[in-house]
């Protein structure tokens, strides 16, 4: 009999991954307070001019393994794909650098973790999935969440908060996109199609709110392309290990790293409202990717009957 898909037990794997997906988190946050510091608090520089920097060390991340695969990493039959995802993640990706320099660290990463339930609902929209009634109920406790958060109407809305709402749904579109071109090409292939194209984009971007970044600030660009390298291995690893549904509950630790962060090097804290909005997010989200790791398993097991013994 197989177990749950969803429920790992507490082996020495599972904790490792555990251990991983914090790690992952702690690497992501720290990112982003330093893309905070160097354009938000005290900062100077453009959000378009850091994405433009983050996104070339990213490229140059990918330089060696480029040189070991050889040119053939990048064939593939659906460029124009590529190309639209490139400008989506573009998109989410400079909406999150603005959001990060005009809102308080915490508070756009507890919207951030609404991002599952966007890409379920792209997934209905654009993809043709089927939805019973409690998905749908999950989905509107998230956005419950999202707009605890917010608080609409009894607080002024943040710009920051509508851009951070954006980033989450092109980044959600960029995750649809991707799900339908790893059908046909690899998982590295999308990624390299993703950092080599959307380095020029930044760039024209960034172009027309230029300066010349000093030698610390540049220092300080280079490590957030590290730390998101850093990060991103980390979560791929992690789900070597177990499925992706199993760590959903520690993404939640994310704000916890943010709310540390926010406090010791911007003297920012979330209110009891903000953790009151992300916790009832990630219960949310972790319900539908629960929920999706098991129609998976059933889809498996009905394709290979020796499955279910």
């Amino acid at each position: 009999m197989n177990p749950s898909l969803g429920q790992a037990s507490v082996t020495s794997s599972y904790l490792f991954a555990a251990g991983l997906t914090l790690l992952s988190g702690l690497l992501f946050v720290s990112s982003h307070g330093i893309i905070r510091h160097i354009g938000g608090v005290g900062g100077t520089l453009h959000p378009f001019e850091i994405a433009f920097f983050s996104n070339l060390f990213s490229a140059l991340f990918y330089l060696p393994m480029f040189f070991r695969r050889g040119a053939s990493v990048l064939k593939t039959e659906k460029l124009p794909l590529h190309i639209v995802r490139s400008l989506f993640n573009v998109t989410a990706i400079t909406a999150w650098y603005t959001a990060l320099t005009l809102t308080p660290l915490a508070d756009v990463i507890a919207l951030g973790l609404a991002a599952p339930l966007f890409v379920t609902l792209g997934a209905f929209f654009f993809l043709g999935e089927k939805f019973r009634t409690r998905r749908w109920i999950a989905v509107l406790v998230g956005i419950t969440g999202a707009l605890t958060i917010i608080r609409p109407g009894f607080e002024d809305v943040s710009i920051g908060f509508i851009f951070a709402i954006l980033s989450t749904v092109f980044a959600a579109g960029t995750k649809i996109f991707a799900k339908q071109l790893v059908k046909t090409d690899s998982a590295f292939t999308c990624s390299a199609y993703v950092a080599i194209l959307q380095t020029p984009i930044t760039f024209f971007l960034a172009l027309f709110v230029w300066q010349f970044p000093t030698v610390e600030q540049l220092g300080w660009m280079a490590a957030v392309g590290i730390l998101v390298a850093m990060a991103h291995l980390s979560m791929v690893q992690a789900y070597k290990y177990v499925e992706v549904s199993s760590m959903e509950p520690f993404v939640f630790v994310r704000l916890v790293w943010a709310a540390g962060i926010g406090y010791l090097a911007f003297q920012e804290f979330p209110g009891p409202w903000t953790w009151a909005g992300a916790a009832v997010i990630v219960a949310a989200s972790s319900y539908i990717a629960r929920r999706e790791a098991r129609a998976h398993t059933a889809i498996i097991s009905s394709r290979n009957p020796a499955a279910r013994d």
